[in-house]
């Protein structure tokens, strides 16, 4: 044999026939299948630890709020107000930002109450300090779309800290947010029962914001809560829970920048209905009970209701619907994380029952209006 026969028959050898290709492609396959459960696996625990993290956050900061200023913040307040010109000057490094001629009030939620005591001192001068506008500045992109218009990005921070990473909320929303916390019982505004719907039996995070109504007058404020509060004890009371379809952490029910500008004559901007369920999860005074003479518990307001058919990550809070997703939801199999009082964690299924739900809000079961008589939450059916 030749050289070049030999070379010949060794290039030969080296060619896969297609029987080789479609074994191989096969095997790699089968290869990848195994192997991608192995690795995606461990990410969901980390998920769930991360989100866990977060809420027992809220907790620690809601209680050393609490000790220093004796009660609970409201879901939402007044921060302060910006007028052009005021504790500004023109060597400021944040002259381009003041450059706003809008004057404007500042209206937060609790998030922005609790900042201090997350980490956040500077963010929450940016809301606390008359010198910080928090809308229509020119230094940096103003908000759009869910996030609300025209407000400023750097006040509207995008914090890792309100995500639960096991959600498909993009990052890419100003603010994005995944959390709420417990704003008692459900009562239309325009209902008399609204300001008895925040009493400190029926919830606890209430309204501390007297913007104005429809007819001019002051919306109820509610009571300054403590911990004192809670007959039924801190550690059978709902502080903080998961809520997908949660607005943006700085955004007061949809509010854009236009809605702080104050009118002439005025006091305070208008109350915004939908500030309650933007950030916030109510109870309905439902029951499935017949005897209790009131309406059957509606799906959608159970832990991961969703409407319409639609994926529970896919479904999107507006104002028509704000106070029926007022409610707790996650992509966490089964149910929802929450923080209790005490500050302890704990895992909320889904399937709990709904008198079981009121009665983890209402602080006071004795005297709140949810319809238990007298219903004790057993612990085995809380589940920890």
């Amino acid at each position: 044999m030749t050289v070049d026969e030999a070379q010949a028959m060794a290039s030969s050898k080296r060619h896969l026939k297609p029987i080789d290709i479609i074994f191989l492609v096969v095997a790699t396959v089968m290869v990848v299948g195994v192997l991608l459960p192995a690795i995606s696996t461990p990410r969901r625990p980390h998920w769930s630890a991360t989100c866990k993290n977060n809420l027992k956050q809220f907790g620690l900061a809601a209680q050393v709020f609490h000790s220093a200023r004796g009660r609970l913040p409201g879901y939402v307040q007044h921060y302060g107000a910006w007028r052009p010109g005021q504790d500004s000057a023109a060597t400021d490094s944040h002259a381009a930002e003041f450059a706003s001629t809008h004057a404007h009030e500042k209206v937060g939620t609790w998030v922005v109450a609790l900042l201090p005591y997350l980490d956040e001192q500077p963010l929450y001068e940016r809301w606390s300090l008359n010198k910080f506008p928090i809308a229509f500045g020119t230094e940096g992109p103003l908000t759009e779309g869910r996030a609300g218009v025209g407000f400023n990005s750097i006040t509207a921070a995008t914090l890792s800290l309100m995500q639960c990473p096991a959600a498909t909320d993009p990052t890419t929303v100003a603010g994005a947010n995944h959390y709420a916390c417990n704003a008692g019982m459900y009562a239309s505004l325009l209902s008399p029962q609204f300001e008895r719907s925040m009493s400190a039996a029926n919830g606890v995070f209430n309204n501390q914001f007297p913007g104005l109504l429809p007819n001019g007058d002051a919306a109820p404020r509610g009571p300054e809560i403590s911990l004192d509060d809670f007959a039924d004890g801190v550690s059978h009371t709902l502080l903080f829970t998961e809520n997908l379809q949660a607005l943006p952490w700085h955004r007061a029910g949809f509010i854009d920048a236009e809605d702080l500008i104050l009118q002439e004559g005025h006091e305070h901007v208008s109350y915004e209905p939908t500030s309650r369920y933007a950030q916030g999860i109510v109870w309905h005074r439902e029951s499935d009970d017949p005897a209790s003479g009131l309406p059957p518990v509606r799906p959608i307001h159970r832990i991961n209701s969703t409407l319409g058919g639609r994926a529970l990550d896919e479904l999107q809070m507006t104002k028509a619907n704000a106070h029926d997703l007022a409610r707790p939801s996650s992509l966490h199999p089964g149910g929802v994380n929450i923080t209790l009082a005490d500050g302890s964690v704990r895992f909320l299924s889904e399937t709990v029952d709904y008198r079981v739900y009121q009665s983890l809000l209402a602080p006071d079961d004795a005297q709140s209006d949810a319809p238990l008589d007298g219903f004790e939450p057993p612990e085995s059916r809380l589940g920890w």
